[in-house]
């Protein structure tokens, strides 16, 4: 098996996890510290992945894109709305699509570069461009829990919950 078609298949695998691990925000189902990192990690190792084996090493592209992603990440970490359990140290995260989009979006492009270097043998640009949107995505998903974790999320309302536990709606 070719080295690099490795890669690629391991980028496109954590990325899927990645995905597949904020399913939590769209059932708005409450998880601990862990389970909130985990997309964050999966995702930051399938860029570091795809920003190896990049075959454009435009470290200024990479590194403006990374900070492009914290800022907003960041950003959106502050508005997202949830609720924490002090106790338990759970937290649950009212329905929110873009921390799905931004992993859906870096398993499009970890299936790009497959599809793109391994199947079709198309030669690279060599302008690294898809590994800088890969890092933006990886980091606008790692600030945006850490932000959410250490901002918004101590200054929630305490409900008591338990893990896995959905949201309770009351209509009044």
């Amino acid at each position: 098996m070719n080295g690099l078609l490795a890669f690629h298949l391991a980028a496109v695998l954590l990325a899927a996890l990645a995905l597949w691990a904020l399913r939590h925000e769209l059932s708005e189902r409450a998880v601990n510290v862990l389970d909130r990192a985990l997309p964050a990690v999966l995702a930051s190792v399938a860029a570091a992945i795809l920003l190896i084996v990049s075959p454009g090493k435009r470290f200024e592209l990479w590194v403006s894109c990374i900070g492009v992603g914290v800022v907003a990440g960041a950003a959106m970490g502050g508005v997202l709305q949830g609720a924490k359990d002090f106790g338990s140290n759970l937290v649950r995260v009212y329905r929110a699509w873009d921390g799905v989009g931004a992993a859906a979006l870096l398993l499009v492009l970890a299936l790009v570069r497959l599809v793109t270097s391994d199947f079709t043998g198309r030669q690279s640009g060599g302008y690294g461009v898809l590994g800088a949107l890969a890092a933006l995505m990886a980091a606008y998903l790692v600030a945006r829990i850490v932000s959410f974790q250490f901002y918004t999320a101590p200054r929630t309302i305490h409900l008591d919950m338990f893990r896995g536990q959905k949201r309770q709606r009351t209509d009044i």
